[in-house]
């Protein structure tokens, strides 16, 4: 609330002394006059048969009266501020009509600036970002063209280097980028094939850039796909104003991972009637308690997604449930061709695309030359990968019969989530606690 003004703050907006002296004269012409924290009004009886509306917005100040004169303040406005400074202005709730039209009007005339004036600067920083992303990419380009014009023989494959590169790509605010380079010393490392490799994801990255530098010329789907995978952020909001997709979601796989006390926490859907794909990732800060509750594992809920926009978008935020989750114990069909023809789709859409839930049904487990394969009923087969527990807890719950397994495809091998056996979802992927079982209900 502002306090009353002294009558030398009241003589210091005066437009001359004439003014002043005048508005002392009118002490006693006032009627109807209050106050609140932002205003002082008034009624001042002149000559007329009508008073004067005087109203001063005290956040300004401002001044309005219903008088013609040109001065401004007008002697009226100075002399209702004059008897507010003596204390003869009465506190009330809420103005009169006369008023509150006049500081309505300068609120939304204040308003209209202040709104362009946020809008201004949210375009500003978004282009200030854009500009220093792309010129991150040229400088990733740079790099790109040097590392194959002096040849992988010559060049430098450290972790340190990558990490530099990649330090460079977080200054640049594409963190997207950054983590794709991160991941490369593990190729160099442990993959014999590593020349191969590094060429493919420095063609990927030449593809990104290459992308970004013609981004208003691609289609908006595309355009979400390079955005999400140089790392522009993406509000939770904004994806749930998308529209959502219902079904009913089986929940197939839970993984929460850690590092640098950074917790992610990947959940795998399958809707149930439409045979849709989604992924939801949360993340949590010092302990492995996130901000949503997601279903089970094991669990059916009839829910709507939203999901990120892109290509082909995958990753997805958990919308409204329609109903308690409960357990499912069947699985509809799924064969090698659906899953790599779901795979190639989603590639085709989005060429950055590294992996794609699969679900294969009827499988078993065998080792060839020390190559893990899982072979469908006509004996076609695809290799597996991970960790060794986890093939290993593959093994050992299949005990060589044909499962349901459910993993994702990078296009050189099967990465296993989990096995659905005898109406079960069993885990193969560390961190997803206790394996639902099914209670007492009717087979779907």
């Amino acid at each position: 609330m502002t306090s009353p003004w002294s009558e030398g703050q009241v003589a210091s907006v005066a437009p001359d002394a004439g003014s002043l002296t005048a508005a002392r004269k009118l002490s006693a012409a006032w009627s109807q006059t209050g106050s609140t924290g932002d205003a002082v009004w008034g009624l001042c009886q002149g000559s007329g048969k009508s008073p004067y509306r005087a109203v001063v917005d005290l956040s300004g100040p401002a001044y309005h009266c219903s008088c013609p004169s040109r001065k401004f303040p007008c002697k009226h406005a100075l002399g209702l501020l004059l008897i507010w400074s003596q204390g003869r202005v009465p506190e009330q709730s809420a103005p009169p009509q006369f008023a509150r039209e006049w500081l309505s009007r300068r609120a939304e005339r204040a308003a209209v600036p202040a709104a362009t004036a946020t809008r201004t600067a949210g375009v500003k920083a978004t282009e200030r970002r854009a500009e220093r992303v792309a010129a991150g990419l040229d400088e990733l380009d740079l790099w790109l063209t040097d590392q194959i014009r002096g040849g992988l023989g010559a060049a430098d494959v450290s972790a340190s280097a990558f990490d530099a590169i990649a330090a460079r790509m977080v200054d640049a605010q594409a963190p997207g980028v950054a983590s794709a380079l991160r991941r490369l010393p593990v190729v160099v490392a442990t993959r014999a094939d590593w020349p191969d490799r590094l060429l493919r994801e420095y063609a990927r990255l030449h593809l990104l850039v290459v992308a970004h530098r013609r981004l208003g010329e691609l289609p908006e789907p595309v355009q979400a796909s390079v955005r999400s995978h140089v790392g522009y952020p993406i509000s939770t909001d904004s994806v749930r104003s998308q529209p959502g997709d219902r079904d009913r979601w089986m929940v197939l796989g839970v993984q929460t991972t850690e590092e640098k006390r950074l917790f992610t926490r990947k959940v795998w859907l399958v809707g149930r009637d439409h045979g849709r794909r989604a992924i939801l990732l949360d993340f949590a800060h010092g302990s492995a308690t996130f901000a949503t509750a997601v279903p089970p594992l094991g669990s059916l809920v009839d829910a709507t997604l939203h999901f990120y926009p892109g290509a082909a978008p995958l990753r997805a935020q958990f919308g409204d449930a329609h109903a308690a989750p409960e357990p499912f114990t069947t699985l509809a069909p799924g064969g090698i061709d659906t899953a790599l023809d779901h795979f190639a789709a989603a590639v085709g859409a989005d060429p950055w695309v590294r992996s794609w839930p699969a679900l294969l049904t009827g499988v078993t487990r065998t080792v060839d030359d020390g190559r893990w394969f899982v072979v469908d009923p006509e004996g076609r087969a695809l290799p597996l990968s991970g960790e060794d527990p986890v093939l290993w807890r593959l093994l050992g719950m299949s005990g060589g019969h044909p499962v349901t397994v459910f993993g994702e495809w990078n296009s050189e091998s099967l990465v296993p989530v989990s096995v659905f056996d005898h109406g079960t979802v069993f885990p193969l992927v560390t961190g997803t606690g206790t394996p639902s079982r099914p209670a007492a209900v009717s087979r779907r």
